[in-house]
C-alpha cells in the first residue's frame, strides 16, 4: 500500500490560485456584460425586434451560466483552503499525539 502525503501549503496555494481565477473570471464577465448589454445594433425594425428578443434571451441564459460557474469558482477556492487549514491541523494534532506517546506503556 503506497503512503498518500498532502501537501498543506499547495492544497493553500491551490486555493488562493483559484480565488485568483474567480476574481479574473469575475472582472471577465463585468466586462463582458457591459459590453453585450450597453447597445442594441440589430434596429428597430420588425427584423431587428425578432433579433433582439432571441438574442436577449440567450444572452440572459449564457450569463447566468457564466455567473453559476463563477460561483462554483469560488466555492472550490473556500473549500480548498478548508480542506487544507482543517487537514494542517489534524496532522499537527496528530503529530503531537504521537510525540507525547511513551512506548512503556504498551
Amino acid at each position: 500500500m503506497s503512503r498518500v502525503r498532502e501537501d498543506f501549503d499547495s492544497i493553500a496555494q491551490g486555493a488562493v490560485q483559484v480565488g485568483r481565477a474567480a476574481d479574473d473570471f469575475s472582472d471577465g464577465l463585468q466586462q463582458l456584460q457591459a459590453t453585450v448589454t450597453s447597445e442594441s445594433p440589430w434596429g428597430a425594425d420588425e427584423p431587428g425586434t425578432v433579433f433582439g428578443m432571441a438574442y436577449t434571451a440567450l444572452l440572459g441564459h449564457a450569463l447566468e451560466t457564466f455567473g453559476s460557474h463563477l460561483e462554483l469558482l469560488v466555492a472550490a477556492a473556500e473549500k480548498l483552503a478548508v480542506w487544507a487549514e482543517q487537514s494542517s491541523t489534524t496532522e499537527q494534532v496528530n503529530a503531537e499525539l504521537v510525540a507525547r506517546h511513551d512506548p512503556s506503556t504498551v
